[in-house]
């Protein structure tokens, strides 16, 4: 006979049996209600997406635009001295490494006529001065603007901008063609999504195969996508203006809502059938489907999380690019005057052999001085092209030899500003991490600071820069942030400046680089003289 103990412990049992099947079934049945997918949620979730490939695709054509102003403003094309392909060439190669997305950059004369281009094949950037695709210039010869063109290739949607060199279209053009297919390659399986012009012509789809929203939707529908801006035209199709040009039609996947409940639905019944009439060896057995949901659930964490780290990862690479652009005036700056200095030569060289007087010792002379320049603006190509490589892992450097590095590659902008900079470097210590990346956060500072003392006029302009162990200071005489912004000066997308010349990443980017990679922190706060901006690595 059974005793008092032996009772208690068939209860137990029973009631950890009995616990566990009412477990196993509530989960099951929770998944059908909670991965039911219900209209608002996909409002909800489509708005943010839209939103977010928006931002993405006007930030990519900012950045694209200044670059090509960059190079056409740029003093490589100015009367004082003679154009060399080979130095465009260089220049070209810069842009081209510099972003993943710029596919091919040229120059052409007013006549269409390529002087000479870049391009990427393979992974390969090829150089040249003879393409077979000329620049047709009739429709733009009267041009003194930047301009552009959306082109649908065989790769995708290309961006094309084109610009006059120096405003002046008998100078001839700079062509940049960027492509924009990764833009919506990285779209959520949660909707469907149709790239359409203002005629309704498709240009990219990633369900279903079509010249046109008229062989896809009804005539009444497709008029209301033509018409629509921002809004819902049913409760599971959204339209978005991409520009002027383009739209963005998001359509709920109805395949994946149907297949995800009608899973759930029957998982949660055949595990409440099996946990009641065979228990807990069968019970465990048929609960690895709740096992590879949430496996799925976390891959797509994963998948978001990776995601977020793209966008960051752009948004670092288009503040690096934005001071591109600014660092290659410094270049043209430092190359004038050997420029100068070989037309000097070159000139004096003619003279003396009109004159007979060019014997085998000035010729001499003559090459070594202009060996001597030539080799100089090599030397500021290499400095310019190891400043912005990007590092590989992480090592130890000494800050010092970095902040060095940034004021000797803007040395022309400071000069040409008349600024005073005063360096103090106490004591340093090494800091782990990116070479490349900290030297961004130092450029992108120290330009600010340029920025804002040209901006609030600055009589005698000064910048103290400070270096007490790990801990770096930069400093102006601008008279500080205004009260009304300090909070929002970190915040991305925040700016001061004219749109044409800020995107208003740059301080975000930078605090995200020290606090993320080197485990800091970036603060300002405003002293007697102006801002000072502080980097606390740990």
């Amino acid at each position: 006979m059974r005793n008092s103990h032996d009772f208690k412990f068939d209860i137990t049992v029973a009631f950890v049996i009995f616990a566990f099947l009412i477990v196993i079934s509530l989960t099951y049945i929770s998944i059908f209600f909670f991965t039911k997918i219900s209209t608002k949620e996909f409002q909800e979730k489509v708005k943010i997406s839209a939103n977010n490939i928006v931002q993405i695709y006007k930030t990519k054509e900012d950045i694209i635009k200044k670059s090509t102003l960059a190079i056409a403003d740029s003093e490589l094309f100015s009367n004082n001295f003679k154009i060399n392909p080979d130095i465009i060439s260089s220049i070209f190669k810069i842009f081209l490494s510099a972003n993943k997305d710029f596919l091919k950059i040229k120059y052409v004369n007013q006549y269409g006529k390529t002087i000479t281009y870049c391009k990427k094949i393979d992974q390969e950037i090829i150089c040249g001065q003879n393409d077979k695709n000329n620049f047709i210039f009739r429709d733009f010869k009267l041009q003194t603007e930047l301009f552009t063109k959306e082109i649908m290739t065989n790769n995708g949607l290309v961006f094309e901008t084109i610009s006059p060199i120096k405003h002046n279209a008998t100078k001839g053009f700079i062509i940049l063609e960027s492509t924009l297919s990764k833009l919506f390659s990285a779209s959520s399986n949660f909707y469907n999504l149709i790239l359409i012009d203002n005629k309704g012509k498709i240009y990219y789809s990633n369900f279903l195969k079509a010249n046109s929203i008229f062989d896809l939707f009804s005539y009444t529908l497709a008029e209301k996508i033509k018409q629509a801006n921002d809004k819902f035209v049913t409760n599971d199709i959204y339209v978005v203006s991409l520009n002027n040009k383009f739209k963005l039609i998001f359509i709920q996947n109805k395949k994946i809502v149907n297949k995800t409940n009608e899973i759930s639905q029957k998982l949660a019944l055949i595990m409440i059938l099996i946990s009641v009439f065979i228990a807990i060896p069968l019970g465990i057995f048929f609960s690895k489907p709740l096992y590879n949901f949430y496996e799925d659930l976390d891959k797509r964490v994963k998948e978001e999380i990776e995601k977020t780290k793209e966008k960051d990862q752009l948004l670092m690479h288009q503040s690096k690019l934005a001071a591109l652009g600014e660092m290659l005036g410094n270049i043209a700056h430092q190359w004038r005057h050997p420029l100068t200095r070989l037309s000097l030569l070159i000139q004096n060289l003619e003279m003396a052999f009109k004159m007979k007087k060019l014997d085998e010792e000035r010729f001499e002379k003559f090459k070594n001085n202009a060996m001597d320049q030539i080799e100089y603006m090599s030397q500021t190509i290499d400095d310019f092209t190891n400043f912005f490589r990007k590092d590989t892992k992480k090592e130890e450097f000494c800050p010092k030899e970095i902040i060095q590095q940034a004021l000797h590659l803007m040395e022309a902008r400071i000069k040409q500003n008349k600024l005073e900079i005063i360096f103090e470097a106490e004591k340093t210590e090494p800091i782990e991490g990116y070479k490349s990346e900290f030297s961004q956060v130092i450029l992108n500072i120290i330009n600010n600071a340029i920025d804002v003392l040209k901006e609030r006029n600055v009589q005698h302009k000064k910048i103290w820069i400070r270096i007490h162990g790990k801990k770096i200071e930069i400093e102006d005489n601008a008279g500080g942030i205004p009260e009304n912004i300090k909070d929002k000066i970190f915040e991305p997308y925040f700016t001061t400046k004219f749109q044409s010349q800020g995107t208003g990443i740059g301080l975000y980017m930078s605090r995200v680089i020290i606090t993320q990679h080197f485990n800091g922190e970036l603060y300002a706060y405003n002293s007697e003289n102006g801002a000072v901006f502080v980097i606390k690595i740990k």
